[in-house]
């Protein structure tokens, strides 16, 4: 039963997220309608980061902070997921992606990592740019 090299699993392509300067990124961005919610910074915590793929969420510290416009964002894809029978663990969670990270030496994304971000609005919900470490980390 013995496979030998490149047997099942083994040497998959197209498996990892694309490289920062692909132009899938900008494409993606642009068919989302993406709006930025003003400049200001907030903190949180990254819930998970899914490397193959080049996304994850974000736990903010405190949502009530978060402007009005991304609570209304969150709360439509929560009702809109759990109308498809979606399971729907936390509405609070903010998206984001591989370009939205300043990927700065010495950062490394991953559960429970302190971030500060901006927010935005899109077609899909609300979610986290300029993902950054805390001043000062």
């Amino acid at each position: 039963d013995f496979k030998g090299y490149g047997g099942k699993g083994k040497g998959k392509k197209g498996s990892r997220a694309p490289p920062l300067d692909s132009d899938f990124w900008t494409i993606k961005l642009d068919a989302e309608n993406r709006g930025e919610l003003g400049p200001q910074t907030y903190t949180g915590v990254i819930q998970n980061y899914n490397w193959n793929f080049g996304w994850g969420f974000i736990i903010p510290d405190n949502q009530e902070e978060l402007p009005q416009q991304a609570k209304d964002k969150l709360q439509e894809s929560m009702e809109a997921a759990l109308a498809e029978g979606k399971e729907w663990t936390d509405k609070n969670l903010l998206y984001f992606r591989k370009p939205d990270v300043n990927h700065t030496e010495g950062f490394k994304l991953g559960k429970e990592v302190a971030v500060t971000f901006q927010v935005y609005v899109d077609d899909k919900g609300a979610g986290a740019y300029e993902v950054s470490m805390p001043v000062g980390e």
